[in-house]
């Protein structure tokens, strides 16, 4: 697997994990960390990340890792992505977490948490999905 997510951050999947500046850093315990950047586009009017940034960078996180563990042939269609902000985020840089909670063949559930540069967490999101062949 971590082959496949080193390969990730040469090869990225979509112009908005590449707007978030989403890399994958390690593996450790069985949980995928990512980085992320937001820039001023990401902002709200009081000078945070805009909440729906902070969901699409989680959404694209929690994504990259149930993709990398289909090996590449299955991909997430989202059925429900659940948020709870815990509190708010200042531009720049971030970091994720994710834990694939379940890989089936008719049903995929990952956790992704997103934390500021301080170690505090932002916000949690779980991610359920229907998996579909890639092709």
């Amino acid at each position: 697997m971590e082959e496949l997510l080193e390969k990730f951050n040469d090869e990225f999947r979509g112009p908005s994990m590449k707007f978030f500046n989403l890399k994958y850093d390690s593996i450790e315990d069985e949980q995928i960390w990512f980085s992320c950047e937001f820039n001023k586009m990401s902002g709200n009017p009081i000078g945070f990340v805009q909440g729906g940034m902070i969901s699409a960078a989680l959404d694209d996180a929690t994504s990259a890792a149930m993709i990398v563990a289909y090996e590449e042939k299955k991909a997430p269609m989202s059925t429900n992505l659940n948020i709870s902000f815990h509190r708010p985020l200042a531009l720049g840089k971030a970091k994720m977490k994710v834990n694939l909670v379940k890989l089936g063949t008719r049903s995929a559930t990952s956790e992704g948490r997103i934390f500021n540069l301080e170690g505090e967490l932002v916000a949690t999101l779980m991610h359920t999905a229907q998996p579909v062949d890639i092709g």
